[in-house]
């Protein structure tokens, strides 16, 4: 599986996994993210990942770094992004500036955590253009029928990529049933 030029928004932590998976599946991946740190603890796992600073809340420093790999490695063929609610509009940013920058068709790989909800999902998948498939993974708990508890960082990086090799449009890693029972 080529992903093609892969740009990564939230994958230094718990995705650390996929992230790593996603830039030797690319021809050139970067990863985005705030901590110094962790992006450079990150960059040491892979050869084939580059990594920037950014926080994705600021809009124009977004902006700027989509442009800036665009200019930089060409057409993006894969975005994968954690993005949280601290950054409502980051998604549709970077869905307006890549159907802006090129007519290439690509792919957006969102991930949410278990507190979204599933119809909200299906209405957002509006934002995408005709040139973007939209695939949306979302993250649950395990449950036993006695205990539950939440993903571990392995399983939340193995259900993306699983979700990322599958193609569907929404999953789901773990379950999100019965929703009283999630730890």
């Amino acid at each position: 599986m080529n992903l093609g030029h892969a740009l990564i928004f939230g994958g230094t932590g718990m995705l650390a996994g996929a992230t790593k998976w996603v830039a030797e599946h690319a021809t050139h991946a970067t990863a985005f993210g705030r901590n110094e740190q962790r992006l450079h603890r990150l960059e040491q796992t892979s050869a084939a990942l580059g990594t920037r600073q950014l926080d994705y809340t600021d809009s124009e420093q977004l902006e700027q770094e989509v442009q800036r790999a665009y200019d930089k490695f060409g057409p993006i063929h894969t975005v994968v992004a954690w993005i949280h609610g601290t950054a409502p509009g980051a998604r549709s940013l970077i869905v307006e500036q890549i159907d802006r920058m090129q007519a290439d068709v690509w792919q957006l790989v969102t991930v949410r955590g278990s507190s979204h909800d599933v119809q909200q999902i299906k209405k957002e998948q509006n934002i995408v253009s005709e040139q973007c498939r939209f695939i949306d993974i979302q993250l649950g708990f395990i449950y036993d029928g006695r205990v539950s508890r939440w993903l571990t960082h392995d399983e939340i990086s193995a259900g993306v990529i699983r979700g990322i090799k599958d193609q569907q449009a929404v999953s789901v890693v773990g379950t999100l049933e019965p929703w009283d029972e999630r730890p």
